[in-house]
């Protein structure tokens, strides 16, 4: 049955919107509906401080500083290591909202592009050279906490100390950035506020042809840019909920090759085991493949 996955996803990822952002409908609505938060207090993954409508952050934001504030967060470090091993990037796939977002930007032009095999390797290690380069910076900042030399540093690194992670987000971006710039603009009557700060310029342009790349190319964000994305991604290779493919079922890439053409992740399944496949920790279990297969050849395994 056509949809199977695809209609039941489509219902979580609109109730993950509201719930993760729902102080946006209390704007637009004049509705309150504070009663929620102590249920989406600790839910976003995406959150960060820099967001108004968070009450809090997520998971590699607060990791990230209790590294700064000399802790090592093993609790944070293990709910990570544990839901990416269980979960996989299901969260990816089915309650993240900008990749919902994603997905109906993607719905936008005629005809969905797919980057050179080449390309589209290269371009998804951008992701793990982002986190690789947070835990460069956070890292000595942990270390010196405390210290005259941690401080200087601290105060050096200036807001990007406070909300490392928010830099690289779009959903900080989208929810946070934007209607703050917006309301800025509207205040000052020009675009002067865009360019009080090189970095918010930057961030706001840069993103800005993410977004225009991501209607054209299925989840381009979470592709190559997406933090998270590399910190989940890291263990969910080796997670134990993973699909297959059937080699007695599968005709191969030249004969139909449909998982390949239908997967927003861009995976090459077909290079990958048929015991278990996640293109290296990229996919996202939305399912599509096994949707769209026409012989039943993608199955779940788990173990």
């Amino acid at each position: 049955m056509r949809n199977r996955f695809t209609i039941p996803r489509r219902i979580v990822q609109i109730a993950s919107f509201f719930l993760v952002n729902y102080l946006v409908f209390e704007i637009i609505w004049g509705i309150k509906l504070t009663y929620l938060e102590p249920i989406v207090k600790v839910l976003p993954f995406l959150q960060t401080p820099a967001d108004p409508w968070s009450p809090g952050a997520g998971f590699l934001e607060y990791l990230f500083y209790q590294i700064t504030q000399g802790v090592f967060p093993y609790l944070l470090f293990g709910l990570i290591i544990l839901f990416s091993l269980f979960g996989g990037r299901v969260f990816c796939g089915w309650a993240c909202p900008t990749g919902f977002i994603q997905e109906l930007l993607n719905q936008l032009p005629s005809q969905t592009k797919m980057l050179s095999i080449k390309t589209d390797r290269t371009t998804k290690k951008v992701k793990y050279g982002i986190l690789l380069l947070l835990a460069i910076i956070f890292v000595p900042l942990g270390l010196l906490h405390g210290t005259a030399n941690g401080f200087d540093y601290a105060y050096s690194l200036g807001v990007f100390a406070q909300r490392p992670v928010s830099v690289f987000s779009l959903s900080d971006f989208i929810f946070a950035f934007c209607p703050q710039m917006i309301q800025e603009m509207v205040k000052e009557g020009g675009v002067t506020p865009l360019f009080v700060s090189a970095l918010g310029a930057f961030q706001f342009f840069a993103f800005i042809v993410v977004i225009i790349l991501s209607a054209y190319y299925n989840r381009f964000y979470c592709r190559v840019l997406c933090p998270y994305g590399a910190a989940i991604g890291y263990c969910s290779e080796f997670g134990f909920v993973h699909l297959a493919r059937n080699p007695v079922r599968c005709p191969g890439r030249r004969e139909c090759g449909m998982c390949e053409r239908v997967c927003p992740i861009q995976i090459r399944i077909m290079d990958e085991r048929w015991e278990g496949f996640t293109g290296g920790g990229e996919c996202i279990l939305c399912l599509k493949c096994k949707e769209e297969c026409p012989h039943s050849a993608i199955y779940f395994r788990f173990g």
